[in-house]
């Protein structure tokens, strides 16, 4: 059904990023400003007239042709479901929240038609990534957003660590699309297209215990080779979406501006691997054993990073280890099959924590750039209208009734706990209880934070001084603090389902058939103990918070007695310094000795400078003493070579 021209929401940002970044410096600020809102802006209202006419069901398409080479017909194109409507509602309109927010953050930003730019680009590739209807052209919106998160994470390329923290994304996502890049080379040798609907269709009609007689896989069963496939985009999605081991980008895309950091973490990148298995749920329904260690990878990421943000004492580290975890959510929810419940938490996800970090911005820009939760206090009072809405949006991550997070991450809990796995009957139980771990470390770190930066007395002379911030801020973190409440209306666990669950469920349709055979005791209602334990959860994490706040005596000892464990937890595991041991020190010790020897010792020296030399040496010592301007020698050479001439035609012809 094609009524809807879906390239014009994607161009609108583009040619806003092309606007900018070509005329950027001439605008002047308020035509900046108007040209980079104005195009989110007008790429939401494009997004809510096509979602429109999805509300029915219906599926709105729009091809493009490419070439034609015999019979191979190239094209590419956009497609809109309830599934890409839903994130295309979000990309836009967080997108222009976070737009809006920056023309106050970035206002003395002398490289904001840059900022700008980059900005619309990163939704623009976005949208792309959302739209595309094969996953070559996700590719290339998936590629498109890592190179803006490389752009907007070292926006401020001056300060040698925030370059470098843009370049660590930008590697770190390479060796995550490596493992996209073969798993779509598998579909190719599995399916023979790479198409959504052309996966889709097959898909409907595979009998998983064939064996494939060619390719690539030939000699493999199919369910076995769609599991690799599975894992391979699983690479993928550690990588974009932060999951272990490839998570440690994202802590340090905290160097970029505080809305960029909103836009990762909240509405765009980090997102883009649930979307992906959640589009691929009917080929993941096919392999339990691909599922488990999905939910395996979502449940282990969400409890070690949750114990990392327990500890950490920079607002916006806290609050990067939670989008981490809260990933992890999302993650193990697909790994249970529990794909409109992932879909959920990310939507409600996408409200709270771009709240979190832009109330966190404003904190920083009152606070005078400083970012230590031990350097405030007190700022309740300073800064109510920042402060009331970052409580709503803690209270709304935490889990506490009745804002959206208690509906969409405890419903992913009691979806693990309803679940049965034949092939594996113990993973529901241990993914519900790291899981659930992980829901009173998020409950812990947030009001940790809240209490430390908003209540109390101001500990320092910046808390003291601090004030509120522009009304373009404030008057945007509001507007998100009431989609985090307005949000429970999505999860809400009624009679028929919840509301996501009905309105996705035509387009999981098919992996919930395919599901029925790998869980069939898989428990029917609603988990009533599950979020009942999930909410005591939640409180108990906040009483423990507002304990060790008010008795600062009773925490010191306790983390005197925890010790190097307490350490552990303060420096993230060592993660990072394990990484550079093992991998990064070694391949910049292995490129240094390729680059002294292979590259300066053989090409340059012996290959280039060894032949140059070789030819100089040949011309001074055999050719010029040749030709040194004597006739007498030249005529001997003539005369010996014409003796030859004549010797070697003679003996030719007896």
């Amino acid at each position: 059904m094609q009524t809807f021209p879906l390239l014009l929401i994607p161009l609108m940002p583009l040619f806003g990023a092309l606007t900018l970044g070509l005329l950027g410096r001439r605008l002047g600020r308020a035509n900046v400003n108007l040209i980079a809102c104005g195009s989110i802006l007008a790429a939401f209202v494009g997004a809510a007239f096509a979602v429109a006419r999805v509300v029915d069901g219906a599926t709105l398409t729009q091809t493009f042709e490419w070439f034609h080479v015999g019979a191979v017909d190239v094209s590419w194109g956009f497609t809109l479901d309830r599934l890409s409507a839903t994130l295309l509602l979000v990309v836009t309109g967080i997108g222009f929240l976070i737009h809006v927010y920056s023309t106050g953050y970035m206002a003395h930003d002398p490289a904001l038609g840059r900022y700008f730019a980059y900005l619309n680009l990163f939704v623009s590739a976005m949208l792309i990534l959302v739209l595309a209807d094969n996953l070559v052209l996700l590719f290339v919106g998936w590629e498109g957003v890592g190179l803006c998160s490389y752009l907007l994470i070292g926006f401020w390329y001056e300060d040698p660590a925030k370059a470098s923290a843009g370049r660590k994304a930008f590697i770190v996502n390479r060796i995550g699309d490596f493992g996209f890049t073969l798993a779509v080379f598998g579909c190719l040798a599995i399916f023979g297209t790479v198409s959504f609907q052309g996966l889709a269709q097959q898909a409907a009609h595979l009998n998983v215990h064939q064996e494939l007689l060619q390719g690539v896989f030939g000699g493999w069963e199919l369910q076995a080779a769609i599991t690799l496939v599975c894992l391979l985009f699983l690479v993928g999605v550690a990588g974009k979406s932060a999951q272990l081991p490839l998570y440690v980008w994202l802590p340090d895309a905290m160097a970029g501006p505080t809305p960029v950091s909103a836009l990762i973490h909240a509405a765009t990148m980090v997102t883009a691997g649930v979307y992906l298995m959640c589009r691929l749920s009917f080929l993941y329904a096919y392999s339990g054993t691909a599922l488990t260690i999905v939910g395996a990878v979502g449940a282990a990421t969400a409890l070690f990073a949750a114990l990392i943000a327990t500890a950490q004492n920079d607002i916006k580290k806290v609050l990067a280890y939670s989008t981490v975890s809260q990933l992890g959510f999302m993650v193990l929810a697909v790994g249970v099959g529990a794909f409109w419940a992932a879909v959920c938490h990310l939507v409600t996800h996408a409200f709270f924590k771009a709240l979190l970090f832009l109330g966190s911005g404003s904190v920083i820009h009152g606070m005078k750039e400083e970012q230590d939760l031990r350097k405030m206090g007190g700022l309740l009072r300073k800064m109510p209208e920042t402060a009331g809405a970052f409580l709503i949006g803690t209270a709304a991550i935490t889990g506490i009734v009745p804002l959206s997070g208690f509906f969409s991450k405890d419903a992913i809990l009691s979806l693990v706990r309803g679940t049965a796995n034949e092939a594996y009957p113990w993973a529901p139980w241990l993914f519900y209880v790291l899981g659930t771990l992980a829901a009173l470390g998020t409950a812990y770190y947030m009001w940790r934070l809240a209490l430390l930066a908003f209540f109390g007395e101001p500990r320092t002379e910046q808390a003291a001084q601090a004030h509120e911030a522009d009304w373009s801020m404030t008057s945007v973190t509001w507007v998100l603090a009431a989609l985090s409440i307005g949000g429970l209306w999505l999860g809400l666990p009624l009679s028929g389902g919840a509301p996501m669950q009905r309105w996705l469920a035509p387009v999981f349709a098919e992996a919930e058939h395919n599901l029925a055979s790998l869980k069939p005791e898989a428990e029917v209602g609603i988990a009533w103990g599950a979020y009942l334990i999930a909410l005591l959860v939640a409180w108990l994490g906040a009483a423990l918070a507002y304990y060790l706040w008010r008795n600062t005596a009773v925490r010191d000892r306790w983390f005197q007695a925890l010790g190097k464990l307490r350490l552990a937890v303060e420096n993230k595991f060592y993660v990072d310094e394990i990484y550079q041991i093992l991998i990064v020190r070694p391949l910049q010790r292995s490129a240094r000795f390729l680059w002294k020897f292979l590259d300066q010792g053989l090409i340059d020296t012996v290959a280039v400078r060894g032949s140059a030399s070789l030819v100089q040496l040949f011309s001074r010592f055999v050719l010029r003493p040749l030709q040194n301007g004597n006739a007498q020698s030249y005529a001997t050479v003539m005369a010996i070579g014409m003796a030859a001439l004549l010797w070697f035609v003679l003996r030719s012809h007896t």
